[in-house]
């Protein structure tokens, strides 16, 4: 009888340890954990979230000159011939208006409809908003 019950631990034991790597290789590869550790990921990730430190602003005048780069930018993609014109254009707008909410936020200008930076790129109207309220503010690029 001793044999039949250091068999079924011991099968027993494998089975979790195999269980339990697929899991961790699941884990590793796809970002998402089974369910054995979705509770020390998120251990892990609010750990993480403490240590990391406070985000610094970035300087106003750093923002201006971000946004003059990225204007002139535009301004030379839309007067090329490279292919893919229109997603090097779209990328641009998108980064300038990313920038453009940054700059507003970290000079406190409030920007009428201005929603998630995630949400870029802004409509026209948005955008025209946000820089005429920079430079109602006395904010130059």
């Amino acid at each position: 009888m001793m044999p039949l019950a250091e068999y079924l631990v011991g099968s027993t034991v494998a089975v979790t340890v195999f269980y339990t790597a697929v899991s961790a290789l699941f884990w590793a590869v796809t970002g998402r954990p089974k369910r054995p550790f979705v509770r020390l990921a998120q251990r892990i990730e609010a750990e993480r979230e403490r240590r990391r430190p406070p985000r610094e602003p970035i300087p106003p005048v750093l923002l201006g000159l971000e946004l003059r780069r990225l204007g002139a930018e535009m301004l030379r993609i839309d007067d090329s011939d490279l292919p893919a014109k229109a997603m090097r254009l779209r990328a641009t707008t998108a980064a300038y208006d990313y920038v453009l909410l940054e700059c507003c936020r970290s000079l406190e200008v409030p920007v009428p409809d201005a929603s998630d930076p995630l949400s870029t790129p802004l409509t026209s109207d948005q955008r025209f908003t946000a820089e005429s309220s920079l430079l109602a503010a006395g904010f130059t690029w």
